[in-house]
């Protein structure tokens, strides 16, 4: 009896660690993507960004298929040219 309650409690124990380590890890990727942010972003660059994320949506809805990466590129590049006059 006493090592069923024994393997019952590892199970609840090893369930409780993974999902800490879990949240735990969760927690980490989001503070280095908000330090990253606050590095490397500006306004423009935000801008820039949500044009080429909305150009690349609304071609695949007229297209109605996946882009190929050179679409892709090429969407971004203009985007790029336009915003940073290159």
């Amino acid at each position: 009896m006493n090592q069923y309650i024994y393997l019952i409690l590892g199970i609840i124990w090893g369930l409780a660690l993974a999902v800490f380590y879990y949240e735990s890890r969760e927690e980490k990727i989001e503070k280095i993507i908000e330090r990253n942010k606050k590095i490397f972003s500006s306004k423009k660059l935000d801008i820039t960004m949500a044009t080429i994320v909305n150009r690349i949506e609304y071609k695949i809805k007229i297209l109605k298929r996946d882009l190929t990466e050179d679409e892709k590129n090429e969407i971004i590049t203009e985007c790029y040219k336009e915003k940073f006059n290159i």
